[in-house]
């Protein structure tokens, strides 16, 4: 009827909406300029190669978990059946994964009947643009698609940790959030250490055990008892051959201490704004529960000490988020005490700063040069790409980009990298058994992946210069200069190098249409 207005929650409500919508597509024209990220491009092409027939971990050589892989696996399929790039769907699958965690957790929240839930459904689109605009180029991976659906499982958390709720969770509540908070395991199981915090800390809330016997803790478990299962059943090389090579070489390289120093100043500048705006004689269970895991994401993000952004986000997006429900506290319940009293809320303008310096290292891209892309695509067409270097982001995205077809079954040479290093300083330090070992992996990696190359003949070779002893050893022991005597240099830029095969001819792309 004309001149009746819509009721103000239908009105809000329509807002939210579009407000997501408008951080949706900002969030699509903003990850443009990252692409398709080295680890998640990499997963596509074994996804790929998957459903072409080929078997993971024997012709495909993997070092994480299968469920790495299976997560891509339902957007890569779908891809598949509707002719698109599976880059596209990939994307959508982690849009989806962040629409689902902030929509699920709202629900859980408003049912909670949580007093600051006006104010947190305000500050969705801010919990959204953590999960979409922040990541950087720690969108898509494994950790970042886990944390989007691990917001749920903390809700409820929170949920149960209330001494005043009016209402207990429903099974069905507890068996979505227990499926949804079962992702971030899967992708890498000491991230229990995260379920196990939050539980603690419900349980010594409500002083009761009762809570870590919870409904969605035994849905956790029979998935996680279900998916060791599967992996012994059906890729039983995973622990028979890789998770050995893992513990020999994978865990033996760290990042620099400064790296880490800066997650670890990061983390504790979040931590202190949560202490400075927590409430006085107030439980905050929203906030309590989303740090708890967040500090508890600390020990896995030291643990391995590998220094990338995506083993960072897990501790710094959490503790983000713990701010944002404090701030979502009525002003009355938020004020702080003691020596911080002089200042009871942190001002947006600090809240921000910490932002930045948590995503500051997600910024840089490893996206491809776009002249690198367009003379190499000028020169083949759907070219066989095979690679010389340890270092993953030389050759993914960039096969993706051309349009080629990765032949390799290793995504880069870590494995002779880590074991000719290892080589190297045993050998310096005159412990010849140690040296000895490290050469027999040494030689027989470089032994197979000389054997590949003459077998599959790749049309392009991608190559970083001075790419420490691994690259030296190649060329200098294992007859790979003979290999690289049948290619010529397409081109140089920076350390990349690309050879093309002498007798390689570019094929006439098919007719359009």
């Amino acid at each position: 009827m004309a001149g009746v207005s819509a009721p103000p929650a239908q009105t809000e409500h329509a807002g939210s909406v579009a407000t997501f919508l408008l951080l949706l597509a900002v969030a699509v024209l903003w990850q443009v300029r990252w692409g398709t990220i080295p680890d998640t491009s990499w997963l596509i092409i074994v996804c790929e190669r998957m459903l072409s027939g080929e078997r993971l971990y024997t012709q495909l050589h993997e070092v994480n978990p299968p469920f790495s892989v299976w997560l891509y696996l339902p957007p890569v399929a779908a891809a598949r059946i509707f002719g698109m790039a599976p880059e596209i769907l990939v994307q959508a699958w982690t849009y989806l994964a962040g629409l689902i965690g902030v929509w699920f957790s709202g629900t859980i929240v408003r049912r909670a009947g949580f007093p600051e839930r006006p104010t947190l459904f305000a500050l969705g689109p801010a919990f959204f643009a953590v999960l979409v605009i922040f990541p950087g180029n720690v969108f898509s991976q494994r950790e970042h698609i886990g944390v989007a659906l691990f917001l749920p499982l903390l809700a409820l958390h929170a949920w149960r940790a209330r001494n005043d709720a009016e209402a207990e969770p429903s099974p069905g509540i507890a068996v979505l959030a227990g499926l949804c908070g079962s992702v971030l395991l899967l992708v890498k199981p000491y991230y229990a250490v995260m379920v196990l915090a939050s539980a603690l800390l419900v349980a010594g809330r409500r002083r009761s055990l009762k809570p870590i016997f919870a409904l969605e803790h035994w849905v956790i478990a029979g998935i996680c008892v279900a998916y060791l299962a599967a992996v012994i059943r059906t890729h039983p090389e995973f622990l028979r051959d890789v998770y050995p090579l893992l513990v020999e070489l994978y865990g033996k390289g760290g990042a620099s201490a400064h790296v880490m120093a800066y997650y670890g100043c990061a983390w504790l500048f979040l931590a202190f704004l949560a202490l400075w705006s927590w409430p006085v004689g107030r439980f905050p269970e929203l906030a309590a529960v989303a740090l708890a895991a967040s500090a508890a994401a600390l020990v896995p993000l030291f643990y391995q000490a590998k220094g990338w952004p995506y083993h960072a986000y897990p501790a710094l997006s959490l503790a983000v988020a713990a701010n944002f429900c404090l701030l979502a506290l009525p002003r009355m319940k938020r004020q702080s005490a003691g020596l911080l009293s002089y200042l009871a809320v942190p001002p947006p303008g600090l809240i921000s700063l910490a932002i930045m310096v948590a995503f500051v290292l997600n910024w840089p891209t490893q996206k491809p040069n776009s002249a690198v892309v367009a003379t190499i695509r000028a020169a083949t067409f759907e070219p066989t790409v095979a690679i010389i270097t340890p270092d993953l982001d030389t050759a993914h995205p960039l096969t993706g980009m051309i349009g080629g077809r990765f032949v390799s079954a290793e995504a880069h040479d870590w494995i002779g990298q880590v074991a000719a290093a290892r080589y190297e300083e045993a050998a310096l330090g005159g412990d010849a058994i140690r040296a000895a070992h490290y050469q027999t992996i040494m030689t027989r990696y470089a032994e197979g992946k000389r054997q590949e190359f003459e077998r599959l003949r790749p049309d392009l070779i991608v190559m970083k210069i001075d790419d420490g002893p691994w690259t030296r050893q190649l060329i200098g022991h294992f007859g790979f200069d003979r290999l690289l005597a049948g290619y010529r240099v397409l081109l140089e830029r920076g350390r990349l190098r690309i050879y093309l095969r002498n007798d390689y001819v570019r094929p006439n792309p098919p007719p359009a249409g």
